[in-house]
């Protein structure tokens, strides 16, 4: 089981939405703690949370997303669905054409993820040492074209100034997931690369000791990885601490999806 603030980590939501969503019984917790009122939710409901933000991406009502959800997420339903939608879509092609292009890839690929998938990953303890970096923090509404723009910048400064990096690129998060006001459209992010040299330095990033998985293929897969750590840190007797660090090992201009390769680093505390 997951807390509210975990689940929005791993489904890039905020915590305002989904106590939204439950008030209007479209996704309502797996658990409430009769105690405290604690909200805890499920893997499964990943999936269901997947597929509510892909249906309400594709400019598709809650209301009518809620009635798919109500009859089960019957095939024949919401094939129905996204069928009358693509002939809206393509009745205003310019402005949604990448929409298109979604709900495509979605007809094709549609499969379950299932917890074997989360239980495929080895989650370890890893002690990070304190290390010297460039880095740049800022905060992007749009990240996927904002931060690889920003980590090549970065290695040209270093590059311009006679240096060389000291390792793959570190990607920090500090937005607080417990928070209410968490927001997926404006993240929190610093970039670094790890440097030798003091002088091409302009931070230190502290030692720390955390959960960590290997993660290989699509950056939209991500979710499982957070999925594995954050159970293995919730059965273990550790919370997550902050900022969360990604670790990029390979470029994704050359690397095909697939073989794409990112650790997932959660600083953690002992409760104990």
């Amino acid at each position: 089981m997951y807390t509210i603030g975990q689940f929005a980590k791993i489904c890039s939501v905020s915590v305002k939405s989904l106590r939204y969503y439950e008030k209007i019984d479209l996704l309502t917790p797996a658990q409430v703690d009769d105690y405290n009122q604690y909200r805890y939710y499920s893997w499964e409901q990943v999936e269901a949370m997947k597929s509510i933000l892909f249906l309400k991406d594709l400019g598709i009502p809650l209301a009518k997303i809620k009635q798919i959800i109500a009859q089960g997420n019957k095939i024949e339903e919401l094939a129905e669905v996204l069928e009358e939608h693509r002939q809206y879509l393509l009745g205003q092609l310019e402005s949604t054409n990448s929409r298109l292009v979604r709900l495509a890839r979605y007809r094709t690929t549609m499969e379950a993820i299932v917890m074997d998938e989360v239980n495929k990953y080895d989650v370890r303890l890893r002690d990070m040492p304190e290390t010297l970096v460039y880095s740049s923090r800022k905060v992007m509404d749009n990240m996927l074209q904002q931060l690889p723009s920003l980590l090549r910048s970065m290695l040209e400064d270093i590059s311009q100034r006679g240096g060389v990096c000291a390792g793959a690129p570190l990607i920090l998060y500090y937005d607080d997931f417990y928070d209410e006001s968490f927001d997926p459209q404006k993240v929190d992010v610093e970039a670094a690369w790890p440097v030798a040299d003091p002088v091409l330095a302009n931070n230190t990033l502290p030692a720390v000791r955390t959960a960590c998985c290997t993660h290989v293929g699509p950056y939209d897969g991500l979710e499982k990885a957070y999925g594995a750590v954050f159970a293995w840190i919730n059965e273990n007797g550790y919370q997550a601490a902050f900022p969360t660090r990604e670790i990029s090992l390979t470029d994704p201009s050359v690397t095909p999806p697939e073989q794409l390769v990112t650790e997932i680093l959660v600083p953690v505390v002992s409760k104990k």
